[in-house]
């Protein structure tokens, strides 16, 4: 069972792909938020025992900018894992080949790229991530694959397509 795609990204579907294959798993995103609420507890904490010892106020008017700084590297590391996401999706989307037309099939054999006669057996893929609107599939060398809902000539393609991607990747991520 081969089923065709084809198609133009748009910049929605580049940044994405790019989101879904990069997003960290749940553990991760558990430790992320553990240690940026344990770095914020003890900055806290450390600030109202030294405003307690040196009998000053709470919130300093000199310290502001120091306290604003500490608040804004711990945004930063919780939301790290979107912004570097963000800037690779940049970069990829800024190349002149994601304005080209890609096609190709999806197959029990993999994904056939007809340009380069490029193929991707399912034993490459090493992440999936299946939404309602995109299918996200990446190797374990980095290349990122990805088809939207509209690279399928009708719906029953694109459910094929879906149960295709599940069916050969159920192990994977």
């Amino acid at each position: 069972m081969e089923i065709d795609f084809k198609g133009i990204y748009t910049r929605g579907d580049v940044f994405k792909a790019v989101l879904l294959a990069n997003q960290p798993t749940r553990k991760r995103e558990l430790i992320r938020i553990g240690i940026a609420s344990l770095a914020m507890v003890i900055y806290v904490a450390y600030n109202v025992l030294v405003s307690i010892q040196n009998k000053t106020p709470l919130i300093d008017p000199k310290m502001i900018g120091s306290h604003l700084l500490y608040i804004l590297l711990i945004t930063l590391f919780q939301y790290y894992p979107l912004i570097t996401s963000s800037v690779t999706a940049l970069k990829i989307w800024r190349a002149p080949t994601m304005r080209h037309e890609y096609k190709g099939t999806i197959s029990s054999a993999g994904i056939l790229y007809s340009g380069k006669k490029t193929l991707i057996t399912w034993d490459q893929i090493v992440k999936k991530q299946v939404t309602d609107e995109i299918i996200v599939l990446l190797t374990g060398n980095g290349i990122l694959s990805f088809f939207p809902r509209e690279f399928f000539r009708s719906e029953s393609d694109w459910q094929r397509a879906t149960q295709l991607v599940e069916f050969n990747l159920n192990e994977v991520n």
